[in-house]
């Protein structure tokens, strides 16, 4: 009988953050009959332990939980064959374990390091040459998409040349069929709203009064109901933070989705949409052009006067939300985990067996 591999997914699979979703995805997807999963759990997380994580190792950290981080990284990466560490937690002490125990890891470079981003590693790594030795003391780093590749090594040095995408639980977003006669209803949907760019949506909102702006999400900071009531937006409506069914249930009755974010790594709200056949409109500034092709299955502009020309344009022929619904449906589906989750394996093995 051949072995199972042994991989310790380095997220907090109960707890609602991009990595630990991933984390909790890749536990769920990986082959069991080739690989054994272990992940960790945090203290009162905001996700349930359901059958999706039945036969994963689940260790557990405490409180203390400051000296419980240490514990819960030591046990994951001594039990495992190859480690997956994309949290950037601890990376000094993990580095020290893995080369003490002869650990195979790797790791995805998220973000695209302009000056947003940059700061955030620097708050999880310290200076820049930190965050460059915090993306290089796995035996391999990854991007998460061509473009982020390209300028990181240009704006920071860090080279990650091959990519290793992101998936999406598309079942979990499942179309409604319908057929598009207006252009009514748009959603953004964002979990820091002033940074995912909800004022050019509130911008919008002032110039197309016709129109209803759904908002999903939070952040410190930014009071979405003062704001909405100090402009007069009259046909602004705030959600809220909501789950994933929550959103899915809200995005059932949305014509199109504006993501006006200036700095991502590869906003994965504009799968969960397109699996439910709504197109997003994303600025080109994180290289949405690798998975969005204008005009077919959304659109990737540069201003937001450029969002009012593609409004403008569904307004005048609402048809053409039909089409664009279909073929976002589509390119969810291409990204979906069940299909990606192969080349995960394959970097899974390839480190295992030939130890890079």
């Amino acid at each position: 009988m051949t072995k199972k591999i042994k991989v310790f997914l380095g997220g907090y699979v109960n707890f609602t953050n991009a990595q630990n979703l991933n984390c909790r995805a890749l536990a769920k997807y990986l082959n069991k009959d080739k690989f054994e999963c272990a992940a960790m759990l945090f203290p009162n997380g905001n996700l349930t332990v359901d059958a999706d994580l039945d036969g994963v190792k689940l260790i557990k950290r405490h409180r203390p939980l400051r000296i419980s981080a240490w514990w819960v990284y030591l046990k994951g990466i001594m039990w495992c064959d190859v480690a997956y560490l994309p949290k950037g937690e601890l990376w000094r002490f993990c580095n020290k374990i893995l080369r003490l125990f002869g650990k195979k890891s790797f790791t995805t470079m998220e973000g695209v390091c302009d000056d947003i981003y940059a700061q955030s590693m620097r708050n999880v790594y310290g200076t820049d040459n930190d965050v460059r030795a915090g993306y290089s003391y796995t035996t391999k780093t990854y991007s998460i998409t061509k473009y982020m590749a390209s300028e990181n090594e240009r704006l920071m040095g860090i080279v990650a040349p091959e990519v290793l995408y992101l998936g999406c639980e598309v079942e979990k977003f499942v179309a409604t069929p319908r057929k598009h006669k207006r252009l009514r209803n748009v959603v953004f949907i964002g979990t820091d709203m002033r940074r995912k760019g909800v004022v050019d949506i509130m911008e919008l909102a002032k110039r197309f009064p016709e129109l209803i702006f759904n908002l999903v999400g939070g952040g410190l900071g930014f009071d979405a109901i003062s704001e909405i009531k100090r402009l007069g937006l009259m046909n602004c409506k705030y959600h809220g933070v909501l789950r994933h069914e929550q959103i899915a249930k809200l995005v059932e009755n949305m014509d199109l989705h504006i993501f006006p974010s200036r700095s991502e790594g590869f906003p994965k709200v504009t799968l969960e949409t397109a699996a439910m056949g709504v197109p997003s409109v994303v600025y080109s500034d994180y290289g949405g052009v690798e998975w969005i092709t204008t005009g077919k299955n959304g659109y990737v502009v540069d201003t937001i006067d450029e969002i009012e020309s593609v409004i403008k344009h569904l307004q005048q022929h609402p048809e053409e939300l039909d089409t664009l619904a279909e073929e976002a449906i589509k390119l969810a589906k291409s990204f979906d985990w069940k299909v990606l989750v192969k080349d995960w394996e394959k970097v899974i093995e390839k480190l295992y067996y030939n130890g890079k």
